[in-house]
């Protein structure tokens, strides 16, 4: 079975040309922070989350942010109150913490709030992964900075999140990129070693077979595979 449609071609006025324009340098000007995430379900009711927040592509050096709630929402009870996430993760950027927030914003917090994230670069990502009993649908995940950015940062007030991650973890010859991509040496080699010992989600999650973070024999055997194979 197709789905069929129609479409119909409108030539836009004057006016609206502009808007539209207008409207994409403000995109293309933002200076916020972009979110997104996955969601598994693990049986029983039970939802592993992972997280990623990157800076927009309006970034520039000296931008930063504080108080980062997830699973945001006003006045209300987090559809995430009972997140879990295994402390081992931490350090997140500059927190060291899980915490919640409550009142007008309500829901899972990175602490110490008042800690600021500044981003070595635009393409810094923090990355987290835990657990809860809550299901949140495309389009409901929220998210927000409090207390104040720097350098001219926007601070996120509900924005929402985008459901569904790219992975951003190199291939094994691309894992330290001093080289090049698709250059395979001793130097990647050591990188991926140094993520493996550190818990580095993309050392730990080559292979899946044993969950997400678990850094184990299956990841390092697989390493080795991505490794004598190359990048695509």
């Amino acid at each position: 079975m197709c789905s069929c449609f129609q479409t119909r071609f409108i030539v836009p006025t004057a006016a609206a040309a502009l808007a539209a324009i207008a409207g994409a340098a403000s995109t293309a000007s933002a200076q916020g922070l972009e979110m997104c995430y996955n969601q598994t379900d693990l049986g029983g009711g039970l939802f592993e989350y992972e997280f990623s927040v990157t800076p927009d592509s309006g970034w520039v050096s000296g931008m930063g942010w504080r108080w980062l709630i997830f699973g945001d929402i006003s006045q209300s009870t987090s559809p995430l109150a009972d997140f879990t996430m295994d402390p081992s993760q931490f350090p997140i950027g500059p927190w060291t913490r899980l915490q919640f927030s409550s009142g007008g914003h309500n829901g899972p917090t990175l602490g110490p709030v008042f800690d600021l994230w500044i981003p070595r670069d635009g393409s810094e990502t923090l990355t987290w992964v835990g657990e809860s009993f809550g299901r949140v649908v495309p389009g409901e995940m929220l998210f927000s900075t409090l207390a104040g950015t720097v350098g001219g940062a926007l601070a996120a007030d509900f924005q929402v999140a985008t459901f569904g991650c790219e992975s951003s973890c190199p291939c094994a010859c691309n894992f330290d990129t001093s080289t090049g991509t698709n250059i395979c040496d001793l130097f990647d080699f050591l990188a991926f070693q140094g993520g493996f010992v550190s818990g580095d989600p993309c050392a730990c999650d080559i292979n899946t077979s044993t969950g997400p973070g678990v850094c184990d024999l299956f990841d390092f055997l697989a390493f080795q595979g991505g490794f004598v194979a190359g990048c695509p």
